[in-house]
């Protein structure tokens, strides 16, 4: 077997399939340079004719949210019927739709269809990306493949961010509509996962798959072949047991679903998704020397450096002092952020507290790549038994969208009504919550096999 190929090849098709993560980070980012046209009184780059108001720029916001607690379970439907890369291609088909149908949006009703429609297709690929990906990568790099999801959204954020302050409307939308166009040009030349084919019989698709990823001949890859077989009869096995209610009976099981649960809760409520996706008006408000734009693409280049220098450490240091290190860091952030905008309403002169701003979401943003961001989700792959990994990450995959869709509300909401340092005070305590929760009940699992997490949660046997 040619290793350097072979590895290259795994590299390439999860390369190629994290595009679909660039399109969610799209999605995401969005509203950040937009907002900022559709709030301008002059209306000169603003396709409805009238500024928007609070509660509509709060919908616009967060309805991606409610779009994305919808498709992980259209997508686990189809990608188990249908295949894992006709379901993610699409899932950006979807995408196409959306940003189409902001090219024609003239009423706040209809972007904020259309935002569903983007939110709709954003959950689909969470969903089932990390399944593409984990089912064609070997062993020997489905960790560090499985991280592409993270550093593939923050790369689309930062696109954004680039790009957005500087074209019209109509023209940005084009733009971000290249993304899934693109992706679904380049995906189409990718194979489909060997366990899809082995799950419906077709052995020789799934032979001809793992010889392009392995790069080996058809007796070569007879090996992984029957590791494919063989998982999955285990699989069909685990089907026949009531997983739903094992998650909820079993005590071990209800550990693991409180502490994954938990800690992705608390992932959605330290902030993130309201300062990525409100950074102009954000940085705008603090009224800082540096121009809104260029403030917000350093915040974005600053998460995907992040993003990827945390990979190279993450699993030597540790999961559980990361988390509470990231926690405490998050919350000395958020509370310097709150106190410069009391600051700022009590009349500080400005140019003494402008580092601040910028300080404080930078801060926040390298923070949080650092150790909320990734780690959570980590630990929900890791922490389930095997018979109810899928339901129990189903539940956390959705529920982290209602939760999202929550936050993005209460900050726009609360910064209007009461200002921003409320906002950033009251996310703060969330943070400072996480940094408990995480010292007392998460347990660590750098370096334990599945076996030994489900002993230390308080299984004997698995």
């Amino acid at each position: 077997m040619h290793r350097s190929r072979a590895t290259f090849r795994e590299f390439l098709v999860a390369g190629v399939a994290t595009i679909s993560a660039i399109t969610m980070g799209v999605a995401l980012g969005w509203p950040s340079p937009m907002f900022k046209k559709l709030t301008e009184y002059s209306l000169s780059d603003n396709p409805i004719g009238k500024v928007i108001v609070e509660s509509e720029q709060s919908w616009i916001n967060s309805v991606l949210a409610i779009g994305g607690f919808f498709g992980p379970f259209a997508a686990g439907f189809l990608a188990d019927r249908r295949g894992r890369k006709l379901t993610l291609l699409l899932s950006t088909l979807v995408h196409v739709a959306g940003w189409v149908t902001l090219l024609q949006a003239n009423t706040v009703e209809i972007m904020i269809a259309a935002r569903f429609v983007l939110g709709f297709g954003s959950g689909c690929i969470l969903v089932t990306l990390p399944m593409y990906v984990g089912e064609i990568a070997s062993d020997q790099y489905r960790g560090i493949l499985g991280s592409f999801l993270q550093i593939g959204q923050t790369i689309g954020i930062l696109y954004v961010y680039c790009i957005g302050p500087y074209v019209g409307y109509y023209a940005f939308q084009w733009i971000c509509c290249a993304v899934p166009i693109l992706f679904m040009v380049l995906f189409g030349l990718m194979p489909e996962t060997p366990h899809y084919y082995v799950s419906k019989g077709l052995y020789q698709r799934a032979t001809i798959s793992l010889m392009y990823l392995r790069d080996a001949s058809a007796d070569e890859v007879q090996p992984d072949l029957q590791a494919v077989k063989q998982f999955l009869q285990h699989e069909e096995q685990t089907k026949n047991t009531n997983a739903l209610k094992k998650l909820f009976t079993e005590a071990v099981n209800l550990k693991a679903l409180m502490i994954s649960f938990t800690l992705i809760s608390l992932q959605q409520w330290t902030g993130i998704d309201c300062i990525l996706s409100n950074s102009e008006l954000i940085f705008d408000e603090a009224n800082i020397s540096l121009s809104a734009d260029v403030s917000t693409i350093i915040m974005g280049v600053i998460q995907v450096v992040c993003c990827c220098v945390t990979l190279l450490f993450v699993d030597r240091v540790g999961r559980k002092p990361v988390l509470m290190s990231s926690a405490l860091g998050l919350t000395v952030a958020l509370i310097l952020l709150g106190a410069y905008f009391m600051m700022q309403q009590m009349g500080v002169e400005s140019h003494n507290i402008s580092w601040i701003p910028l300080t404080g979401m930078l801060g926040f943003i390298a923070i949080y790549n650092f150790g909320f961001g990734p780690v959570p989700w980590a630990i929900a792959g890791e922490i389930f038994a095997h018979d109810v990994k899928s339901i129990g990450n189903t539940i956390n995959v959705s529920v982290s969208w209602i939760l999202d869709f929550m936050a993005l509300r209460f900050f726009l909401l609360i910064s209007e009504s009461f200002g921003f340092e409320w906002a950033f005070w009251i996310f703060a305590i969330i943070c400072a919550l996480a940094f408990l929760f995480t010292l007392f009940f998460v347990i660590e699992t750098k370096g334990l096999s599945l076996q030994e997490i489900q002993e230390r949660l308080g299984r004997r046997k698995l």
